[in-house]
């Protein structure tokens, strides 16, 4: 298999830096501007939150079909014209979700609803293709890991820009509803340039052995199903996910209400996300070394301790920071792994049933991630109203407590339960990953 070319594994970390310019703003931000901006309770955001990414996580595994049933033999590939197609409509969709029209109470819950649900569906329009065009670029174990370290590094440089520059940015126009539809313009306009950059500059190596597309069946779906190794990972990712999303939604309250400086959001945003850029180029080395599953393993040790520890320790800005910036390598760490494990149990499936299938993989596993966001947002939501939230008020110390074990308490348990899963449930290792792009028979390794 030809080795990936530097540029290419840049231009595809630049897809995910374009995903998380519109994702990671939606998910960081948007539950503050409808409690804070916008004037919708938080108990309603969090069932808009619950129902639109239901209905978001049904629309992933139709996706994925109807992905895998594209003509296999078209010139730009089977993956990447959907980057081209999908691009301009999410990108105004981002900005029309941040503007604040005229309406009543319950209008704005409309528009809310429908701009909201329509993103979602634009984004998974172009996630799924995207997400499983890394498993067609390369089969070579190394140039995957590589190729989700470069993933990850454009992953954290969208979270990046989204973490520490939007607030400063937001607060120098006359108000949040002003600023933050301003600040989602702009980055679209980066957004579409990556996505580019990412069609232009990829490549499709691996085509499926049959010539023309399967029609859809329900047996496309339990095909899936059947792979072990590909359950244990949805559901790891499902625990990992929802802490990860609810300690980024209720960030911006902790630093606001509990620290009392909410541009603190930023320096440690800006502190930890740009060590990770410092980090995730060692990610090779280390799986290198020690494999995968077992970095893996250690960064959810990482993450249940010092979460956990920074429950039990009163919030103090500096012991905060620091505590939190180790806790979160543990569990970022994984988080950039998994795409290098998707593209290993879309092999194994297809080793295991003969039939190929990336499209489908990888939105079945994105519906999972799509049920955690769901979880997540209502969890957020919910948590806020139920701990007696009041928007633009001193907090009662009961609702502080409330968001404290939202931020740090939730991860701690959501990090053991992500080791006992994968420890106990993935069995799949680089030396019997080897043996099935090596093309070894299944009779002789009856172990899998």
């Amino acid at each position: 298999m030809e080795r990936l070319s530097v540029k290419e594994k840049v231009s595809y970390g630049l897809g995910d830096a374009a995903n998380n310019l519109t994702f990671s703003m939606v998910t960081t931000y948007l539950l503050v501007f409808y409690t804070d901006v916008f004037g919708i309770s938080a108990a309603a955001v969090g069932t808009l939150f619950l129902i639109a990414r239901l209905w978001d996580a049904m629309n992933d595994p139709i996706m994925g079909a109807i992905v895998d049933r594209v003509n296999t033999n078209h010139p730009a590939g089977k993956f990447r014209p959907y980057l081209r197609w999908a691009m301009l409509p999410l990108v105004i969709l981002a900005v029309v979700m941040f503007l604040t029209p005229d309406f009543s109470e319950s209008g704005k819950l409309v528009y809310a609803y429908v701009t909201y649900i329509l993103f979602g569906m634009a984004y998974t329009f172009i996630n799924i293709p995207y997400g499983s065009l890394a498993s067609v670029m390369t089969n070579d174990p190394v140039d995957r890991s590589s190729l989700a370290t470069y993933r990850g590094v454009g992953s954290m440089l969208g979270i990046f820009v989204i973490g520490v520059l939007v607030i400063p940015v937001v607060n120098l126009f006359p108000d949040w509803s002003v600023g933050f539809p301003a600040v989602m313009a702009i980055l679209g306009v980066v957004t579409i340039i990556f996505y580019l950059l990412t069609y232009k500059n990829t490549k499709e190596r691996i085509r499926p052995a049959r010539t023309r597309p399967e029609k859809m069946s329900f047996s496309m779906f339990t095909r899936v199903l059947k792979n072990g190794p590909f359950i244990a990972l949805s559901i790891m990712s499902f625990f990992m996910l929802l802490s990860l999303l609810v300690n980024q939604s209720v960030g911006v309250y902790f630093f606001r209400y509990n620290l009392d400086n909410e541009n603190l959001f930023a320096v440690f945003n800006a502190v930890n996300i740009g060590s990770m850029l410092i980090l995730i180029p060692l990610v090779p080395y280390l799986t290198k070394k020690f494999g995968k599953k077992s970095v893996t393993l250690g960064g959810f040790g990482i993450g249940a301790i010092f979460f956990g520890a920074l429950y039990f320790i009163p919030a103090e800005p500096v012991t905060f920071i620091i505590l939190a910036f180790i806790a979160m390598k543990g569990l970022m760490i994984p988080n950039i792994l998994v795409w290098a494990f998707i593209s290993d149990v879309i092999d194994y499936g297809e080793y295991k049933s003969g039939v190929r299938q990336e499209g489908t993989t990888y939105s079945m596993y994105s519906f999972m991630r799509k049920l955690s966001q769901a979880g997540a947002g209502w969890i957020a939501g919910m948590g806020l109203s139920v701990i007696g939230y009041v928007p633009n008020a001193d907090q009662t110390p009961d609702t502080l407590l409330g968001i404290k074990a939202m931020m740090v308490l939730l991860p701690a348990v959501a990090s053991i339960i992500c080791f006992l899963i994968f420890k106990f449930g993935y069995f799949l290792d680089d030396d019997t990953l080897k043996r099935i792009n090596d093309g070894e028979s299944s009779e002789s390794s009856q172990a899998l």
